[in-house]
């Protein structure tokens, strides 16, 4: 999305995972629910870009559970998208959005996203992949994350990546960019 948009940053959620704590193992820690997200630190930035400011954007390492010594500049430009599960999730960040959309998928499409990115990304088996899904994440989308489709100005069915495409170019067809 971001390469069909001039002049847009992204914000993602992800990068604001707090450290795994070292007792608990990564295959024990569920990195799904928004208690594992630093969600001040992350309003801070959103309202700090807002305002035009640039932030450091902490890096978070998954081998390791912990975020990254180094940070990542990230300079306000005229379109800031925030992106991740959980951003719908707090009426603090939501009141800070001039737009929202929540991106639908069928859950065997998104299951099957996942385990391809987690074999690719994570070099993780298909096994241990759905074992997390089951475990974790299944749980997590119908507590936390599918409630928040409510708060979405526009929800857009994703099974495929066109529809979303779709949407933009309608987008940037109503809208001077």
């Amino acid at each position: 999305m971001v390469e069909r948009l001039p002049k847009t940053v992204v914000l993602p959620l992800d990068s604001y995972y707090y450290d795994r704590p070292d007792h608990i193992p990564s295959d024990h820690y569920d990195y799904d629910v928004s208690q594992a997200f630093d969600f001040e630190l992350y309003q801070q930035h959103l309202t700090q870009l807002s305002a035009g400011e640039s932030v450091l954007k902490p890096d978070f390492v998954y081998e390791t559970g912990k975020r990254a010594t180094e940070f990542t500049e990230i300079v306000p430009d005229k379109y800031l998208i925030i992106e991740g599960l959980h951003v719908l999730l707090r009426p603090n960040i939501r009141q800070l959005l001039s737009f929202s959309f929540y991106l639908e998928s069928p859950l065997d499409v998104a299951v099957s996203r996942r385990c391809l990115r987690d074999i690719k990304d994570y070099e993780i088996s298909a096994e241990y992949s759905l074992n997390q899904y089951l475990k974790f994440v299944r749980p997590v989308f119908f507590e936390q994350i599918q409630p928040t489709k409510q708060y979405a100005d526009i929800v857009v069915e994703n099974s495929y990546e066109t529809r979303l495409d779709l949407f933009i170019d309608n987008y940037l067809a109503d809208n001077e960019l």
